[in-house]
This record gives structure tokens, C-alpha cells and sequence, in this order.
């Protein structure tokens, strides 16, 4: 793929990628690793997005290349607590708002992942089972049961 297209789309995705990294690794520094190999890959590849999605597409490899990491390193979470933290995720959030990211941000990866991806970057089931590789039963469950979690919790 041409340099050129590479940074079209690093313009148009790369704070995308990387909030689904953190929500996917809990961790800022691998997630800002996992969107640089994403576009170094495409550096690579002769992908043409002429009849594909190109967000779906990237998002397919970012989740692929956080699979990989979370195999291969152990994970650091993210300070919820911290002011960059508060800068970056919770622009225009109500308090509500706030704790309910932050509980969702606890939650197990099988949970956090789907619900992120349909709630927060507006992916159907359809289009997170074919980023994810699981059907679309498989991700209504999991939403399901992660948003159970998430009421038990704040009512907490």
C-alpha cells in the first residue's frame, strides 16, 4: 500500500485503534505499540478497500494483533485515576457516564471487547463477530452477560 494511502488512513483511524487497544490490552503503551505495528503492516500489504470497510478492516487487525500480544506478554492495567486517563476517555461523559466506562473497563476481556465495540465505536453484532472471529450468538452473549455484570456492579 502506498505511504500516502497508509497515512490517510492513520489520519482518518489511528485515535480509534488505539482507544480499542487500551479497551482491549488495559494498557496505553502496548496499545499505542499495537496501532503502530497496524499501520507498519499495512506498509506492507497490497490491500485495496475499494469494496471493504476500511475501519472494519483495521479493526479486524488491531484485535488480531492485541490476540497475539495478550499471548505473548503480561498485561499492565490502566490507571483509571489518572489525569490522562480523564483527558483522553471522558470528554463530554456525565458522571454516570464516567463510572460506567470505568466498570466496563474492569470488566474480563471476553465482556470488555464487545460491549466497547458495539456501545462506544457503534459496531453491529454482525461486524463485531467478523472482527472478533465469533457469531454473532456468541457476541450477543457475551454483551449480554457483560452488561449483567456491569449492572451488578454499579449497583454496587
Amino acid at each position: 500500500m502506498k505511504s500516502e494511502e497508509v497515512v490517510r488512513l492513520f489520519d482518518l483511524y489511528s485515535n480509534d485503534l488505539y482507544k480499542f487497544a487500551v479497551s482491549y490490552l488495559g494498557s496505553k503503551h502496548d496499545a499505542e505499540d499495537i496501532v503502530q505495528e497496524v499501520f507498519s503492516k499495512l506498509l506492507d500489504k497490497h490491500v485495496s478497500f475499494v469494496n471493504k470497510n476500511e475501519r472494519a478492516y483495521l479493526m479486524t487487525m488491531a484485535a488480531n494483533k492485541c490476540k497475539d500480544h495478550l499471548k505473548t506478554s503480561s498485561r499492565s492495567d490502566v490507571d483509571l485515576e489518572s489525569e490522562e486517563w480523564h483527558l483522553q476517555y471522558y470528554d463530554g461523559f456525565t458522571e454516570r457516564n464516567k463510572a460506567v466506562f470505568d466498570e466496563l473497563m474492569r470488566l474480563e476481556e471476553q465482556f470488555r471487547v464487545p460491549i466497547y465495540l458495539h456501545y462506544y465505536a457503534g459496531y453491529s453484532y454482525k461486524e463485531i463477530s467478523g472482527i472478533l472471529r465469533l457469531s454473532e450468538s456468541a457476541v450477543a452473549m457475551r454483551i449480554n452477560r457483560g452488561k449483567e455484570r456491569l449492572r451488578i456492579r454499579l449497583e454496587e
